[in-house]
């Protein structure tokens, strides 16, 4: 141990006096952290900012491996160095064990320097496990040095050295997911960077950041780096050479990818169980639903009834943090991005407790395609969270999951067996032969044309019954539309519902009551939405126009909110089949 001690202060001390180490540990990741910090919108997205931190993190842990430790070690060996020390009683393995602990010594600090620097000038939150942040770093510097030091060990000069790095620090870098987001590259692209560890630690020091995971739940990816760093050690330790003049074969540097034999399984499965994908897609949403909003300018329903002739919202992290009454405060010293409602009407996203998810409205069965599809029409049409009873084969309850960690987009979906909602207005106007839901230019706009075909075959067979009359509003008044069953398409039903009950006497604003608050308590879920009260989730519908005026307004639908994440509604059915 005596040697070992000696060796490492030894190198500490000639290394923490090496200017270009001070410059690339600290200034020069410096430069890049404020340039994407500020051009990334860091200021008023704590995903945003959580992504510049784990790319400036990542630049580091990559930069040190390859370049200080496999650069560097290959150095020590062309100047004759380590020559000094063959004589001396020393082996290999005190050398290599610097090169790894003076690595992560001279590293920690700057993690901390970053993370201080993202408080006090962002106020970036600290992630709920930071112990495990440390130590998912620390695995991810140990990794990485060691694949530095088995290219020193496998390479016979600098000049080969210098290509080696490139050829491996690169693509690590870039398809990693902290330069370029992995979201936005094609799924081939995606699985082959299953293959990189370096976007195994992107992913696992992401999660702790962004999802506030532990490092236990990212166990897989820190036990891939560690039996990485075991394996690079032991194999550098059987290759290490003292003299420039002893070579290896070619043969040799395939050593390189049996170190990387962990990742090559892992990426192996992940190809196959797309496990990857769905990772970067719940991540890619999560980052999404932290930014910073400031609704300006609007007419705001609190959905107990409450109304706000003007006012703002102010929503961080997928909250709703503050209402404001009257004139709308500026967004710039609060952190957040302005969105300007004027003439609009915000209000709690929609809820309807009955729907039959497990029926396409048409009368087949519906497929878990078919499931994820009306979830998502729900969620375009401004509808926020539905209810259901669950199917035998268990498929609403896989949806469900995947809905709720954001892999899917749609709906939040509530599941309850044996449900029997009353029966709903629009399903009495149905069975009377009135089919005026078909021509509704909403659900037309999310119903398959091949199926909205089917209805409309179906409808012309119908005759409308003479001098029918709608029944009185269910009671209590708790919209479920039945959404599902026959000539009911999943998606924009709740609006016609409140229409025809507004029509039978009700007020608009005791409809809205009803569709929001009342429905939240209905399903169990009255203290996270249907209000707009600081501390709900920040799910919210924006619409064109007075629905307390005019109820069909909520039909003309400007902007949807999902806690937090501004749904791209024109990428809901992206990928799904249009037909």
């Amino acid at each position: 141990m005596r040697a070992y001690s000696a060796y490492i202060q030894t190198t500490l001390r000639l290394t923490a006096r090496d200017r270009l180490v001070v410059f690339f540990n600290f200034l020069f990741p410096l430069v890049f952290f404020f340039a994407f910090g500020e051009g990334f919108g860091a200021r008023t997205s704590s995903g945003s900012l959580a992504q510049v931190v784990t790319m400036v993190l990542m630049i580091g842990i990559l930069g040190s491996g390859f370049f200080g430790a496999g650069m560097r070690a290959t150095t020590d060996r062309e100047a004759g160095i380590l020559r000094r020390f063959k004589v001396a009683p020393i082996t290999p393995a005190p050398i290599l064990a610097a090169g790894v602990i003076t690595g992560w010594v001279l590293f920690m600090p700057t993690v901390v320097f970053f993370l201080a620097i993202a408080r006090l000038r962002y106020g970036m939150p600290l992630p709920d496990h930071p112990f495990s942040l440390i130590l998912m770093v620390s695995i991810g510097v140990v990794a990485f040095r060691s694949l530095g030091l088995i290219v020193a060990a496998v390479v016979n000069s600098m000049a080969e050295s210098q290509i080696i790095i490139q050829l491996m620090y690169l693509p690590m870098l870039m398809l990693s997911g902290a330069t370029v987001p992995l979201s936005i590259m094609p799924d081939w692209l995606q699985i082959a960077a299953g293959f990189l560890p370096s976007s195994h630690l992107y992913l696992g020091m992401q999660a702790i950041l962004v999802r506030n995971q532990s490092l236990w739940q990212n166990r897989t990816e820190a036990g891939a780096l560690l039996l990485t760093s075991v394996i690079a050690l032991f194999i550098a330790s059987r290759l290490f050479r003292w003299e420039k003049e002893d070579k290896l074969k070619p043969s040799a540097k395939l050593w390189v990818l049996a170190v990387l034999a962990p990742f090559i399984l892992m990426g192996a499965w992940q190809s196959h169980t797309k496990d990857n994908l769905r990772k970067t897609r719940i991540l890619s949403r999560e980052m999404r639903r932290n930014q910073n909003w400031l609704i300006r300018d609007a007419r705001i329903f609190l959905g107990d009834g409450g109304v706000l002739e003007s006012g703002a919202i102010l929503i961080r992290n997928g909250k709703i943090q503050q209402v404001f009454a009257g004139k709308s405060p500026d967004a710039k010293p609060l952190n957040a991005e302005p969105l300007d409602a004027s003439g609009k009407t915000v209000l709690p996203g929609l809820i309807d407790t009955g729907v039959e998810l497990t029926l396409n409205g048409t009368g087949a069965p519906a497929t878990d395609k078919d499931m994820e599809r009306a979830l998502a029409a729900y969620l375009y049409c401004g509808v926020t969270a539905v209810r259901s009873a669950p199917d035998p084969a268990g498929i609403a309850h896989r949806i469900q999951q995947r809905t709720a960690s954001g892999e899917l987009s749609g709906a939040a979906l509530y599941l309850q067996p044996g449900l029997s909602p009353p029966s709903p207005l629009i399903a009495a106007e149905i069975a009377a032969g009135y089919t005026l839901i078909l021509k509704d230019s909403l659900l037309q706009q999310v119903v398959r044309p091949s199926q909205l075909e089917v209805l409309r075959q179906m409808a012309s067979v119908r005759t409308p019954t003479p001098g029918f009359q709608l029944p009185a509003p269910p009671q209590p008044l708790i919209p479920a539309t039945l959404s599902g069953s026959l000539m009911l398409p999943h998606g924009a039903s709740l609006h016609r519902e409140l229409q025809l009950w507004v029509r039978q006497g009700v007020s608009p604003k005791d409809a809205l009551v009803a569709a929001t608050s009342s429905a939240a308590r209905a399903l169990g879920a009255g203290s996270s939405i249907g209000l707009i009260r600081p501390g709900y989730d920040a799910t919210l519908l924006v619409v064109e126009g007075n629905p307390l005026e005019d109820i069909a307004a909520t039909e003309r639908v400007w902007y949807v909110m999902f806690k937090g994440e501004h749904v791209r509604r024109e990428d809901l059915f992206d990928g799904q089949d249009q037909r």
